[in-house]
């Protein structure tokens, strides 16, 4: 009888010396939008806007009339606190890990910023305001989604696709209040409805292989070119077109690490951040919503 690798007990294991992790890790909208300072937990500015042209004209030596001045108007979000938190033995911190390069704290503090950076980019789509009034209560900063008001196009509540008409009317709409989209955010389906538009496509081709990228990445409607980017937190059934530099995001403390006091044999650490959201103005912005998802 062969001796075989079932009854030999020396056997070496066989582990990759990697780890495979393919949560997603994609912010488009915090690390594509603006970033700004904020200087207290309520974060507030002024928007104004100019009346509608008109026949202006007077007659010479015409009597001075005096016209009612639109008020500016004043607009916040609050700032809300991130925070991830972790505890490693110092133990595990020592032994010998398969695909783990440096200490496992580091490994684990390299997650926790990932992890909230996804949390603000889910908040920073759509969050909802929240004052933190209460003792215990956290304070909530308000959402793209929340924001939009202004320029808003509905579908039949879940039934209706999304088509290029909808899509330009509601660019219209927008251009129409006096806004300048450029950049429309989409999760997966609704970005496959896009790029089946049969319209004025601008397609990415990669110039050393020659081969047409089947994804819509740029849109070029009669209000100007429109980038289309994937978002994996926007709601399915919602896509925003913004006008993308009225959007920031306002940090009151930055993201910082910081370790916490040690207590037997383990460290624990934390990250945190304290940020809130701008809209300079939502009607330079708009979304469609009520889409049909299958």
């Amino acid at each position: 009888m062969a001796f075989e690798t079932y009854n030999q007990a020396g056997n070496r294991e066989d582990l990759l010396d990697i780890i495979v992790n393919i949560s997603p890790t994609e912010t488009p909208m915090l690390s594509g939008f603006g970033k700004g300072k904020a200087s207290g937990t309520l974060h507030e500015w002024m928007t104004d806007s100019l009346a509608a042209g008109s026949d202006g004209k007077v007659a010479e030596g015409a009597v001075f009339t005096a016209v009612a001045l639109a008020a500016r108007t004043r607009v916040g979000n609050y700032c809300q606190i991130n925070r991830r938190s972790f505890e490693v033995s110092d133990t595990l911190d020592a032994v010998d890990k398969a695909g783990v390069k440096g200490g496992e704290y580091e490994y684990q503090l390299a997650k926790a910023l990932k992890i909230m950076a996804t949390d603000m980019e889910v908040d920073i789509v759509s969050g909802t305001s929240a004052s933190g009034a209460s003792a215990g209560t956290a304070r909530n900063a308000r959402g793209v989604l929340s924001f939009i008001a202004t320029n808003v196009e509905t579908g039949s509540a879940g039934s209706e696709a999304l088509t290029e008409s909808m899509y330009n009317d509601n660019l219209q709409t927008i251009f129409d209040s006096g806004g300048n989209p450029d950049t429309t955010y989409a999760n997966g389906f609704q970005k496959r409805q896009i790029s089946a538009f049969t319209a004025s496509q601008t397609r990415n081709i990669e110039a050393s292989s020659k081969k047409l990228i089947a994804s819509l990445d740029v849109y070029e409607s009669d209000f100007g070119m429109q980038r289309i980017i994937l978002d994996r937190y926007m709601t399915t059934t919602i896509i925003v077109q913004l006008q993308k530099e009225m959007w920031k995001v306002a940090m009151l403390r930055p993201v910082k690490h910081t370790p916490i006091a040690k207590v037997g044999s383990s460290r624990r650490g934390m990250t945190e951040a304290e940020w809130t959201l701008e809209s300079l103005n939502e009607a330079a912005s708009g979304k469609i919503t009520g889409l049909t998802t299958a």
